[in-house]
């Protein structure tokens, strides 16, 4: 490793630490804000974690007045007023009844306590979802640690760093381990728009035993929520998901457009109709959803193919909020894995001096370092709307330069 390589790899997990402390001092404070708020009953401070309330909320409405009851905007709204009288705005329950069965329980704690579980199990979760990427990558795990998707989602109370261990699993192990392929992708039931690509890519791919083993487990789970409530929670779900659709994601209901780094958003923020905001999302999801299907298709590396089925899964997401890009951690690790030669060559480009493609190199290094912080920048884009979401732009770019990196497989980290 040269002086310079050594010293710019000090830099980056300075800089990460640096992030790092910052979020945590930021999370501090709310939390000591929001406390004395709740206490002295001070108007307008969330509670830390502000969709982890909903959660809450909707396990005591099934436990004390039925699961149905959870879709009942005015029972839902009061609740929420109740238990947190400090923050006026509610949230709403869009959620299958597979995902309101599995968090049931959280209300048998106090909301700070459940609130300290959800944050301790979300780390760990998250330790786990990037272990076999982070030791291909050989990123130091302070860098890891301190991506701000991770915080940004804790802050939130968001059950994104479950869904991406999931994901992660079910596409790093199909052909190595199937039958745990299978369950993880399976039980993505609990947010089933994130499992819709997975049978594309396993039958592309061949993995005959995950995919029959994901719908198996799937059709369990879903099968046992027809047992626990029947058919009257799926028809409301799904009546409360249609509402939304129209009246929120399409319209752009409470300023949900700026929290969204999606280009169909993008789209309708600057005055463009409803067909045409889906055609340019189209025009970025399809070729990506055909570019991952391919590399599955034929064999690609690994860490390209999970890179590429991660992003096109985002990109095929009309409606997608700041905290599922904790998800890009995974497709951060995947293209680092190549630069294996050292421990600062993982987490910075290649010197240009001593690259072919320097200025290509230098260029992807950034956008790389751009990807680390947007999820924070796209939090800090919907406290902020003049900022614009960033992720409009990175988010493509991201899945330009893995197809960059499969026409060159000579820098692509063998399976």
């Amino acid at each position: 490793m040269s002086t310079g390589g050594a010293a710019l790899a000090r830099g980056v997990e300075f800089a990460a630490g640096a992030v790092m402390l910052l979020q945590w001092l930021a999370l501090g404070a709310w939390a000591y804000s929001w406390l004395t708020s709740e206490a002295q009953g001070t108007a307008g401070m969330p509670p830390l974690g502000h969709d982890f309330r909903v959660y809450w909320t909707v396990s005591w409405i099934t436990t004390h007045l039925g699961a149905l009851a959870a879709f009942d905007t005015a029972t839902l709204g009061a609740l929420q007023h109740q238990f947190f009288p400090a923050y006026t705005e509610t949230g709403r329950w869009l959620y299958p009844p597979t995902y309101q069965w599995l968090i049931q329980p959280l209300s048998a704690m106090p909301y700070r306590w459940a609130y300290g579980v959800y944050a301790s199990v979300s780390v760990a979760l998250y330790a786990a979802a990037v272990w076999h990427w982070r030791s291909q990558a050989r990123w130091p795990w302070l860098v890891v640690m301190a991506f701000p998707g991770l915080w940004i989602a804790m802050m939130a109370g968001q059950n994104s760093v479950v869904t991406l261990l999931l994901m992660t699993v079910a596409l790093s192990c199909s052909a190595s381990r199937p039958l745990l392929a299978g369950v993880c992708g399976g039980l993505l039931v609990i947010k089933p728009q994130f499992a819709v690509l997975l049978p594309l890519w396993w039958v592309c791919g061949r993995q005959w035993r995950a995919l029959l083993t994901m719908l198996l487990t799937g059709g369990v789970c879903c099968a046992l929520t027809l047992a626990w409530e029947g058919w009257s929670l799926w028809g409301a779900f799904f009546t409360s998901v249609s509402k939304f659709n129209a009246e929120v994601v399409q319209q752009g209901g409470g300023g949900i457009w700026h929290a969204m780094p999606t280009i169909f958003a993008f789209a309708r923020l600057h005055g463009a109709t409803l067909p045409a905001a889906y055609a340019l999302y189209g025009a970025v999801a399809v070729p990506s959803i055909l570019f991952a299907a391919w590399l599955w298709a034929t064999g690609a590396s690994l860490s390209l193919s999970v890179a590429a089925a991660i992003m096109a899964t985002l990109l095929s997401q009309p409606y997608l909020l700041y905290y599922e890009l904790v998800w890009l951690i995974v497709p951060l690790l995947c293209l680092g894995a190549p630069n294996v030669g050292d421990r600062a060559s993982a987490i910075r480009p290649p010197d240009p001096a001593c690259s072919s493609d320097g200025l290509s190199a230098w260029l992807g290094g950034r956008l790389l370092a751009a990807i680390w912080l947007l999820p924070l920048q796209a939090y800090l884009a919907a406290l902020w709307t003049p900022m614009g979401q960033w992720g409009v732009v990175l988010l493509p770019a991201l899945m330009l330069m893995i197809v960059c990196r499969a026409r060159r497989p000579a820098l692509s980290m063998p399976a």
